[in-house]
């Protein structure tokens, strides 16, 4: 897994999510994470009621059977984001006790 870093928050907010935070990350990189981390779950909260009101379809989803309702992509990319926004968020308070 690729190590987060400024330029990679830059270039995609997700990244936040796709990348591994670096050993002893430095108080800007947490706090510009914090920032992607909770634009990511806010956006796939609201795409998650969006779709479960009817009026967001992702992109190229198709039906199937082997695939998740519309709203279930964005449930788990919501918890993906919600999950790392609480990492962050304690990494931060540490630093800021320290």
């Amino acid at each position: 897994m690729p190590i987060l870093t400024i330029d990679a928050l830059q270039e995609n907010p997700w990244s936040v999510v796709s990348h591994e935070l670096p050993p002893q990350p430095p108080r800007l990189l947490l706090e510009l994470a914090y920032l992607a981390a909770d634009y990511c779950r806010t956006s796939e909260f609201l795409l998650m009621e969006a779709a479960r009101l009817g009026s967001y379809v992702p992109c190229g989803w198709m039906p199937g059977d082997d695939s998740p309702d519309v709203h279930e992509a964005s449930e788990a990319r919501w918890c993906e984001a919600d999950a790392r926004l609480a990492v962050i968020s304690e990494l931060l308070a540490q630093q800021l006790a320290s």
